[in-house]
C-alpha cells in the first residue's frame, strides 16, 4: 500500500515473561518539541513485528519518495525491525509503561521510522549514528553508546515519533504516543492507525502485534 508523505515519553521499561534480547546498551537522551521531560534511550532490540495472522509488517521509502507500509505473508531480511525503548529521564516513576520507536532499513540503506501523521501513518528517514557518539558512554569500561548499525535517536523531536508497547500476554497493541486515542491496526494487508471509540483495543485482533525477538550472534 503507497501512502502520501506524512509526518513522539517514559517511563521504566520492564519486559514482563520476556528474554530480553539486547544488542547493546544504547543511553542517549531525547528532549521533545513540547518540552517536556527528556526521554532515555535504554536499549536497541532487533525483531520481526507480525501481525497475529502471522504476516510481517513491513515499511519502507523509495528513491521517488513513495512511502510503503505493507503487511506481507513472506518475511526475509529487508524486514527486520530496531525496536528502541525509552524510558522518562526524572529520578522518579511511579507509572510504568514501554514507550519505543519503530524503524527498518530502507533499500536505500537508511532507517526509517514509524509515525503518527494527522490521520495515517507515515514514514520519516533516520540517519545512522556516528561511530564516535557524542553523548556519554556508558559504564566503567568506556563502553560506545552509539554505532553506525543503530538508528540516531538524538534526531527525534516530537510526540508523534513514539508508540506505548502494551504487552497482552503473548502479543502487543502499540499506542500513539502523542494521541494515545489512536493505536496501530492492521487494515487488509496495509498498517494504520485507528481511534477507539468507546471499545477496548482487545476486542479486535487486528489492534493486536507479536514481537519475535533476533538473538545476537
Amino acid at each position: 500500500m503507497l501512502l502520501r508523505s506524512g509526518r513522539r515519553k517514559p517511563y521504566e521499561v520492564l519486559f514482563h515473561g520476556r528474554k530480553s534480547v539486547t544488542r547493546k546498551a544504547l543511553l542517549g537522551t531525547v528532549k521533545t518539541a513540547s518540552r517536556k521531560p527528556a526521554l532515555l534511550l535504554r536499549e536497541t532490540l532487533k525483531c520481526y513485528i507480525l501481525t497475529e495472522d502471522s504476516k510481517t509488517v513491513h515499511f519502507d521509502i523509495d528513491e521517488d519518495g513513495h512511502h510503503e507500509i505493507s503487511t506481507k505473508d513472506s518475511q526475509s531480511h529487508e524486514d527486520i525491525a530496531w525496536l528502541s525503548v525509552f524510558t522518562r529521564n526524572e529520578p522518579a516513576v511511579t507509572d510504568s509503561k514501554n514507550v519505543v520507536i519503530l524503524t527498518q532499513r530502507s533499500k536505500l540503506n537508511e532507517f526509517v521510522l514509524l509515525c503518527k501523521g494527522k490521520k495515517h501513518l507515515s514514514l520519516k528517514v533516520l540517519k545512522a549514528c556516528s561511530s564516535e557518539p557524542d553523548y556519554p558512554s556508558v559504564g566503567k569500561h568506556n563502553v560506545k553508546t552509539c554505532n553506525h548499525e543503530d538508528p540516531d535517536v538524538k534526531q527525534l523531536s516530537e510526540d508523534n515519533h513514539f508508540f506505548i508497547m502494551h504487552y497482552q500476554g503473548d502479543s502487543v497493541q502499540f499506542q500513539c504516543y502523542e494521541d494515545t486515542s489512536y493505536y496501530l491496526y492492521v487494515n487488509d494487508d496495509s498498517l494504520d492507525i485507528r481511534k477507539l471509540e468507546n471499545k477496548e483495543p482487545n476486542e479486535d485482533k487486528n489492534f493486536y502485534f507479536r514481537v519475535s525477538y533476533l538473538q545476537e550472534k
